[in-house]
């Protein structure tokens, strides 16, 4: 992931000297390339392949590579945080350089377990929809051990009210229509704590045929 401090056994990155065209054509998510034009790479991944640095502004401050100090061979100046729609703060992780990501030469320790959640962009609710209404979701890997006051602050219901900061699971029906199932409001402050396994939102609702289906979630918020 970080050939600078750590163990790099994969390809070259996207859009890199040496990467293979047909390669990077393939596997570049939808809006990555418009990512990568805005904010660059990271310094890592420019020394290790040359790459001119991007993150130089007339504004911009040099920050160590490591909080200590230690090892700093090259500096390294923060970016704008990425936007996240303004729904899904969850989206990006922003570290003290100010950039995306962890901090510079830090790798990210996973979760073994992970559900899959899916949460409905939508002004109405998804129960009094049209049968068939096609409504944007984000789609997420989210650890089981994630508790509930975290899934909605991560996913932008922080209103005033914590009475009006809402999450519900929905779940479709034969008929084209989505139906409302269990409400958590974040003033429920017991509930908050509990992780999202303890819930049945675990590693089994993976949404492949004969398994459990992805966890489906609509979020209200005061103001």
């Amino acid at each position: 992931m970080n050939p600078r401090f750590g163990r790099d056994s994969g390809p070259p990155p996207p859009l890199g000297p040496h990467a293979q065209p047909s390669v990077t054509q393939a596997y570049i998510p939808y809006g990555y390339s418009h990512y990568l034009s805005s904010i660059g790479y990271p310094l890592s991944y420019q020394t290790a392949w040359s790459i001119p640095a991007m993150y130089a502004g007339p504004s911009q401050t040099a920050i160590p590579l490591q909080p200590n100090g230690a090892n700093n061979v090259f500096a390294r100046t923060p970016t704008s945080q990425p936007a996240s729609g303004g729904t899904m703060p969850a989206a990006q992780m922003i570290n003290s350089t100010g950039g995306a990501g962890c901090e510079p030469g830090y790798n990210y320790f996973f979760q073994p377990e992970h559900t899959k959640i899916h949460v409905f962009k939508t002004a109405t609710p998804p129960w009094q929809l049209p049968a068939h209404t096609a409504i944007e979701f984000h789609a997420c890997h989210v650890p089981v051990t994630t508790k509930l006051q975290d899934i909605l602050k991560g996913f932008g219901a922080t209103g005033r009210s914590a009475r009006k900061n809402k999450c519900y699971e929905i779940t479709q029906g034969g008929n084209g229509r989505w139906y409302k199932g269990l409400c958590f409001s974040a003033d429920d402050k017991d509930m908050m704590k509990k992780a999202i396994q303890d819930i049945g939102w675990d590693a089994s609702r993976t949404g492949r045929p004969g398994q459990k289906p992805v966890v489906c979630l609509w979020l209200t918020k005061d103001g």
